[in-house]
């Protein structure tokens, strides 16, 4: 008797581990890192309705995990994806990704001046250390020498989006909407991107609505072809970055204001200059951030 119940208890115990694990063996209720491009459906089988694509490097909350297949969050959306293609985010680099300003490294999980122990620039890489946090992650800055808590909705997945051949945003006016689906519609926006903005191409095969990834705004989703142009950015002057301390400003104006800034530049990066607009500011695109903008020439060799 004494037998058969300890061998009930431990089919318990493995039945209920198998439901945390999953078949994948990999932890429910953790936030992973697809490591292979995945088809993201309404349903645990192959006939299930596709969503969209979850690409290789995408962050993804994993919900449970039934009959070899993976219930994820993604993208504000959830649905389905083939198991054993996450891998646990703990201990991986993740890289800053911020529109302007900086990325504040904190004591505590909350936004507060009081809490800030330094800043991090778009581009910086962080190791990511523990993500129980619902918005702030605690990760150690390699830049910093420190760890601390930082937003996690401005961290990417390091080589998120390198792998992509990229496009350039044009347009006459206004901006391109990123969106999360193929359809013209303001509640599927998710991003702004502006002429000049870079894209990484991750699916091509619609004929009006392509999916990317915008390393501007750490995001993947999907943007109207007929606004993108050229293919990699065209053969230009490059010319590297020399500073004597702290980093150059890549810029939305050619002028100094913190409010304009929207990436740093640090000593022996280099830059495609684009157009030398006047004696003091170049058009430039930063191969490092992905993005293109003012800088100051003086600090260009």
């Amino acid at each position: 008797m004494k037998k058969t119940r300890v061998r009930k208890i431990l089919a318990a115990l493995t039945a209920a581990a198998a439901v945390l694990l999953g078949v994948t063996g990999v932890m429910a209720g953790t936030m992973q890192i697809c490591v292979s491009d995945m088809n993201f459906r309404t349903g645990g089988s192959t006939s299930a309705k596709k969503i969209g694509l979850i690409p290789s490097g995408s962050v993804v909350e994993l919900l449970e995990s039934s009959n070899g297949w993976d219930r994820v969050a993604y993208n504000s959306q959830v649905g389905w994806i083939h198991g054993g293609n996450l891998s646990d985010i703990s201990g991986t680099t993740m890289r800053v990704t911020v529109v302007k300003g900086y990325l504040a490294l904190r004591n505590a999980r909350a936004y507060d001046s009081s809490n800030e122990i330094g800043k991090l620039y778009t581009g910086d890489t962080v190791k990511v250390q523990n993500t129980d946090g619902k918005t702030y992650w605690y990760v150690y800055a390699p830049s910093l020498g420190k760890s601390g808590y930082v937003n996690k909705n401005y961290l990417v997945y390091a080589n998120a989006g390198t792998s992509g051949e990229q496009r350039t945003v044009s347009v006459a006016s206004g901006y391109l909407a990123l969106r999360t689906g193929k359809a013209y519609d303001s509640a599927n926006e998710i991003g702004e991107l502006y002429t000049g903005d870079v894209v990484y191409l991750q699916d091509t095969s619609d004929s009006t609505y392509w999916y990317v990834y915008s390393s501007k705004l750490g995001k993947y989703g999907f943007v109207n072809k007929n606004y993108l142009s050229g293919n990699n950015p065209p053969s230009a002057e490059t010319r590297t970055v020399s500073v004597a301390s702290g980093y150059l400003a890549l810029r939305t104006a050619m002028a100094y204001d913190s409010s304009n800034e929207i990436g740093a530049l640090y000593n022996g990066e280099t830059v495609q200059v684009k157009e030398k607009t006047s004696s003091n500011y170049w058009y430039v695109y930063a191969p490092s951030l992905g993005k293109s903008g003012y800088v100051n020439c003086n600090y260009l060799v």
